[in-house]
């Protein structure tokens, strides 16, 4: 049996786009002679859509490509993802039932569901966790058994396909979350084990989002189906991008076949393959690819998200305000890999608060990267600001006399960011990104309109401690030399916004990253998410430095000496994060995201609940 594994880069709506590549991928397969060709989940209309379901149009168009789709299936059958429709019959908001389904096509024509007497199979478990939203808008294989008033069992039915040779076969159809069973009371796969006509082949139709370590976690999980079920399980997964307004996710792809404890990959990671493979044949590829390090899959992983950003958002030049310091180094290396240096213009924007080691690490990195420079001082539109602040002040503005140091903080911030970033930016027909990461975002440490403002964070799903670990990989593993200078990554992090601010004296941000990472990881990326009195508990129990981990228990102990000294820093962090941090990460830029939370719509959160 000759399988061909379509790994599409699949786009959100673009079903024009979507298939043109299923019909060329659909081609290739008949002219090696494949028995069928597979699709990713949802892989002609995309799967984070929004409220696009509820557009009628919308989905008449769907179903006129899937018609299209089935008259291509004359020499090869094409498993594919798509949005079912029942015309007859309402969702629970009201609407026109849709299913998140898998068609198969064979002869020219849908092959109908005979257990559900549809044209269709739909997905049996819906994920409603992180940034899944799906009986929003579709319909499941179990609501529709408690419906019908029948046993999810009888409805569960295999799919039938004729190979090419005349053999006839079955196949266990799932749809992404119906194999990540274990904390379902359902289990589809094991459902279909129970028909009398055992399936010869499971196939998983995924639109599986990218988060770190993920790929090993399908690896454990594919190997075990098919070890458990003797079946050959073909795994087919999208690459590309899709977003849910406030949170941007890569799809990785890592497609492949697993059989007799092997796994035969398809392609690359985040990039669209075809591939057939003669599934009958003595399997010879190891069952684990080589792990890849903490760092080389977060830089590939966001090299390839911001390009995917980059080419279907259309940008072409970037304005990157580099302070000196290893966020805005990183960014400023990450753009100029992705949009090329000739496109990636440095700005740095230097007050009197700001030392010559930092202005010439910023100039520096602009010259490593080939990038243009500008160094555009602010003193001078700092001085018309608090002259009209005065002005204001004579004509009756309650404004105190002495500009408190805060307020004179945020002048700086924004003045770079609104003003002269922006104002370079708009001259170039350029965007400029926010340089956050995610210890800063998740406490607020920036400033609203200023450094906080931007077309992506492209950062804001990395703690301070992977920032510089990510930097460190750069010049090591990347460029083989020093681009990121090496005064960025030893400087002592410090937004340089006053003489308190000084790192020439080793003064610079309140927050110690390699503590504070781990501390807010356990409030953000924690599965059963932590608070202040959760570990208040900990230290109470001693359980706490095993939460944080050996580097981050280390700096507690020296930081706290007593119970009252931890409470008090914790609690101070956690209204920040409650608070003002809320506040203003519901006006942050897209973020794209690499953790399993990343802020968005995958941390969803609610403003002005600092007192909880």
């Amino acid at each position: 049996m000759r399988i061909c594994v379509a790994q599409a880069r699949v786009r959100a709506a673009a079903l024009d786009e979507n298939f043109s590549f299923m019909r060329k991928a659909v081609i290739e397969a008949q002219q090696a002679q494949a028995d069928i060709i597979v699709f990713p989940e949802m892989s002609l209309p995309g799967y984070f859509l929004g409220d696009a379901w509820e557009r009628p149009s919308f989905l008449r168009r769907c179903e006129d490509l899937t018609q299209q789709i089935a008259a291509l299936s004359t020499q090869t059958a094409i498993l594919f993802g798509s949005v079912g429709i029942d015309w007859n019959a309402r969702n629970e908001d009201g609407r026109v039932r849709k299913f998140n389904a898998a068609f198969l096509a064979q002869n020219g024509s849908i092959v109908e569901n005979p257990g559900i007497g549809l044209p269709f199979w739909p997905k049996t478990l819906l994920p409603n966790y992180r940034e899944f939203d799906d009986s929003r808008h579709f319909f499941d294989l179990r609501k529709l058994a408690l419906e019908r008033g029948e046993s999810l069992e009888s409805l569960t039915s295999l799919a039938p396909l004729k190979l090419t040779d005349g053999r006839q076969i079955t196949l266990g159809i799932g749809l992404c979350e119906d194999a990540w069973d274990d904390d379902y009371s359902s289990k589809p796969y094991a459902l279909m084990l129970k028909k009398t006509s055992h399936p010869d082949l499971l196939v998983n139709l995924s639109c599986s989002p990218f988060t770190l370590g993920k790929h090993q976690k399908r690896l454990s999980l594919f190997s075990r189906l098919a070890k458990t079920t003797g079946c050959p399980v073909v795994y087919v997964n999208a690459v590309g991008s899709q977003n849910v307004g406030k949170t941007i996710f890569t799809f990785d792809g890592q497609s492949g076949i697993y059989k007799d404890d092997v796994f035969i990959p398809v392609g690359n990671p985040f990039v669209a393959a075809t591939q057939v493979i003669d599934i009958s044949a003595p399997a010879v590829s190891k069952a684990l690819t080589t792990e890849q390090s903490r760092f080389e899959e977060i830089h590939a992983a966001l090299e390839f998200g911001l390009g995917f950003v980059r080419e279907e958002w259309n940008l072409e030049k970037v304005v990157i305000g580099v302070s000196g310091g290893i966020d805005s180094a990183l960014s400023a290396t990450l753009h100029a890999r992705v949009f090329g240096s000739e496109n990636v213009y440095c700005v740095n924007m230097p007050s009197k608060f700001n030392s010559p080691l930092t202005i010439s690490a910023a100039k520096a990195l602009a010259n490593n990267l080939n990038c243009k420079y500008a160094s555009l001082g602010i003193e001078d539109s700092l001085a018309l600001t608090h002259n009209q602040l005065a002005e204001a002040r004579n004509q009756g503005l309650p404004i105190p006399s002495n500009t408190p140091s805060l307020v004179f903080e945020n002048i700086q911030a924004r003045d770079r960011g609104a003003r002269i970033i922006a104002g370079v930016a708009s001259s170039l027909s350029a965007v400029f990104p926010c340089n956050a990461n995610k210890s800063e975002v998740t406490v607020g440490y920036s400033t609203l309109y200023g450094d906080h403002a931007g077309y992506l964070s492209p950062l804001a799903d990395l703690w301070k401690s992977d920032v510089y670990g990510l930097a460190q990989h750069y010049n090591q593993n990347v460029f083989g030399t020093e681009i990121i200078p090496k005064s960025s990554l030893t400087v002592v992090p410090s937004a340089e916004l006053s003489a308190a601010q000084d790192v020439t004296q080793g003064k610079g941000d309140p927050l110690v990253y390699p503590y504070h990472d781990a501390l807010f990881r356990l409030w953000i990326e924690s599965w059963n998410r932590h608070d202040c009195e959760s570990l208040l508990q900990a230290w109470d129990n001693n359980t706490l430095s095993a939460l944080l981990g050996p580097e981050a228990a280390l700096l507690m102990s020296q930081m706290f000496q007593s119970r009252d000294a931890f409470e008090l820093d914790l609690r101070k962090w956690w209204k920040a994060y409650t608070g003002m941090g809320a506040f203003k990460r519901v006006q942050a830029p897209p973020i794209l995201a690499l953790t399993r939370r990343a802020f968005g719509f995958d941390h969803r959160e609610a403003v002005g609940l600092a007192r909880m």
